[in-house]
């Protein structure tokens, strides 16, 4: 561990407040900043082979009603975002999991690109996401070109926010069960930026096809491949995708995987779609799977894929 960032970090963000092991490193949660005026929550994961030499950054972001907890799952939950904690062990890297704010419908959750949103809130979520990594690259040694962003459902509506608006500080986002909104309050990025799709083609709360989300009150946004087709012309990769199929690993989870591929983009950055064929309102996993009765919901998990090693594979290989 590197010893003085620690102390200096302990003095930031309180980092020595509450402490949970975890994968070999270490989870700090319940840490806070203040930003505009609010004080703003989030757990920390530092892995033990920490030194001085700058490593990645990558924030994880819940969706509409959940929280670092429910990630982490330390509340008990299944956690497909546990993951990332054994892979930022093994390949040392550092891992925030960031608290959104509570909405008008009483629930957390974050501002993202949905102007037609009612439920969400009205936070500077950017400005608190921003500040986050300063704070953190103030106590660790951060690689600035090596910032990433991941988030599900109402978390990866706002990372894609993150790559309209902050497009020089992230290198790319992963948008998971989320997509382009149709009545936007975001401008398209000015700088390029990479970013990774994840969505189930039988969802039925973030309809692929495009319309509305789940009710009249969360918003609504155009279909994943014209989400897709749109950010990749934005950067401009090549028209035309590699185009694969996964493995079927498990034939029982009602699902398949393929996945599209849109390199060429300026300044090396790519645009890629997991298409998940038959799945729902869900992140694959193989290690962290949900109960039947919750499919019966939100639709089938994925099982042939990790969703947390496709991702950070992405984020590598930029």
């Amino acid at each position: 561990m590197l010893k003085p960032c620690l102390a200096l970090a302990s003095l930031l963000i309180g980092l020595l407040a509450d402490a949970g092991g975890a994968s070999g490193g270490t989870l700090y949660r319940n840490q806070s900043i203040t930003v505009g005026g609010l004080v703003r929550t989030f757990d920390l994961f530092v892995p033990s082979g920490l030194d001085a030499d700058p490593v990645p950054l990558v924030l994880l972001l819940h969706g509409h009603g959940g929280d670092a907890d429910q990630m982490t799952g330390f509340d008990g939950s299944t956690a497909p975002f546990r993951v990332w904690m054994d892979l930022a062990e093994r390949d040392t890297f550092l891992v925030a999991y960031p608290d959104g704010v509570i909405s008008p419908d009483e629930n957390t959750g974050w501002n993202d690109c949905r102007a037609d949103a009612q439920t969400n809130p009205s936070t500077d979520d950017v400005a608190f996401l921003g500040a986050l990594v300063d704070q953190i690259a103030l106590a660790f040694p951060i690689e600035p070109t090596r910032i990433h962003a991941a988030g599900v459902s109402n978390g990866g509506f706002m990372t894609l926010r993150l790559a309209a608006e902050n497009p020089t500080r992230y290198t790319s986002v992963a948008a998971v069960i989320s997509s382009l909104p149709a009545v936007p309050e975001c401008p398209a990025p000015t700088s390029p930026v990479s970013v990774l799709f994840m969505n189930g083609t039988a969802d039925p709360l973030m309809p692929w096809a495009g319309g509305v989300v789940h009710s009249p009150r969360r918003g609504t946004v155009i279909s994943t491949p014209d989400s897709v087709r749109l950010l990749a012309e934005v950067i401009g990769t090549d028209p035309v995708p590699l185009v694969e199929d996964l493995p079927d690993l498990n034939p029982r989870d009602r699902s398949t995987v393929r996945r599209f591929t849109f390199d060429g983009g300026a300044q090396g950055t790519r645009v890629v779609l997991y298409a998940v064929l038959g799945g729902g309102h869900t992140t694959p996993s193989r290690a962290e799977q949900y109960h039947w009765l919750w499919e019966l919901i939100v639709g089938p998990q994925n099982h042939d894929i990790e969703s947390a090693d496709a991702i950070w594979a992405f984020f590598e290989g930029l």
